[in-house]
């Protein structure tokens, strides 16, 4: 996939003729080691403003076909959603808005994810879900959207339709149902999971009561990934109907401490249902403590659910990656050391405008039982 990236605000200015924007953007691969550039050498573009009528210069938003303004939906990525366009078949550009209070450029931009209906009842003809992710405006790839992040959230988003392929990956078998991100980023992953939980549980007809959602990562991405949560708590609490309480919240976590069972009270007091990982694998001098973060949450678990007289502890991982470097496969050797199962649950190819195609991988890890 390429992004629409601004590398600094945007800016309006009054003319003869009305206002002026001026924008300086990239269109970029997710981390910005690779730039658009088609054997034509031409890109069709569409920028449109929109008056909120708070301000004379509302939200804008800046995009490349073929996704409809301002969103990327979940048709999009997803070949066997495509359909016969052959357009879309060749790569996706994900558009940017960005938002102008009182004449200035916010610092962010914004990226929305149609995920389709996120409602359970029976009336769900005009009411999508659609998930708004603010980004840090400039050329660093900190604080962005990835690759797998958005083609693992379109992903389970879309098996919420299907029963049993939904089951596979989000098995909801009881009231509560708890999921931990780790390397959370702006947290497009476990956002998505917390807003298509009911739907998912209403799919495997699981009575889902409540759930909670916690996004950790290093401090710097607090800030980022506290904002999006508002904006998904406010857009779940508008949108979403039933008596499904979903909590979401923010922690930091580094895993050089968790890899030794050191973290903070949220994390830790919680046995979680499902850990959720997207993009977390490229940097192969992590790779040791995340894998022990993995094992020391899979040892916290042990320890809650043993008081509660349980003798087995299963833990389970939702892994997705783009593969982008061989290296990268010693992650497999250091599960096995640590007695983790992995299998692939699904391989969806990535097309990619003017260069090869990739690939995202999604894993389930086990431990402490088999992998169904």
């Amino acid at each position: 996939m390429h992004y629409i990236r601004l590398l600094r605000p945007a800016k309006i200015q009054s003319s003869a003729g009305g206002l002026v924007a001026s924008l300086l953007f990239t269109i970029t691969t997710d981390l910005g080691d690779s730039f658009l550039c088609p054997e034509d050498g031409s890109i069709d573009l569409v920028v449109a403003a929109e008056d909120t009528g708070a301000d004379p210069a509302g939200p804008a938003a800046v995009q490349g076909t073929p996704t409809s303004l301002g969103a990327l939906h979940v048709g999009d990525v997803l070949p066997w959603r495509i359909g016969t366009d052959e357009t879309l078949r060749m790569g996706v550009v994900m558009p940017a808005a960005f938002e102008f209070i009182a004449g200035v450029c916010a610092p962010v931009s914004v990226r929305t994810l149609g995920l389709g209906t996120g409602y359970t009842g029976e009336d769900t003809s005009d009411k999508t879900l659609d998930l708004q992710f603010e980004e840090d405006i400039g050329e660093s790839i900190a604080r962005h959207i990835w690759d797998a992040g958005v083609v693992t959230s379109a992903y389970l988003a879309d098996a919420c339709s299907s029963p049993e392929s939904i089951r596979g990956i989000l098995p909801i078998e009881k009231e509560s149902f708890n999921v931990l991100e780790l390397g959370s980023g702006v947290g497009i992953l476990g956002l998505t999971i917390a807003g298509i939980l009911p739907k998912a549980a209403a799919a495997q007809g699981q009575a889902l009561k409540n759930a909670r959602v916690l996004l950790t990562d290093l401090e710097e991405a607090e800030e980022r990934a506290r904002s999006n949560i508002a904006r998904a708590e406010s857009t779940l609490a508008r949108d979403l109907t039933g008596d499904i309480s979903v909590t979401i919240e923010y922690e930091s976590l580094g895993w050089d401490e968790g890899r030794e069972g050191r973290f903070g009270s949220l994390a830790a007091a919680t046995p979680w249902d499902l850990v959720v990982l997207s993009d977390c694998t490229y940097n192969v001098d992590s790779l040791p403590a995340l894998v022990g973060t993995l094992s020391a949450l899979h040892t916290a678990k042990e320890r809650h659910l043993d008081l509660e007289g349980n003798s087995s502890v299963k833990s389970a991982v939702l892994l997705a990656t783009k593969p982008r470097h061989s290296s990268e496969e010693a992650l497999f050797e250091l599960l096995r050391d640590q007695s983790w199962a992995y299998k692939v649950v699904k391989e969806i190819p990535l097309p990619k405008i003017g260069e090869d195609d990739e690939v995202v991988q999604i894993y389930l890890l086990g431990k402490g039982g088999h992998i169904d």
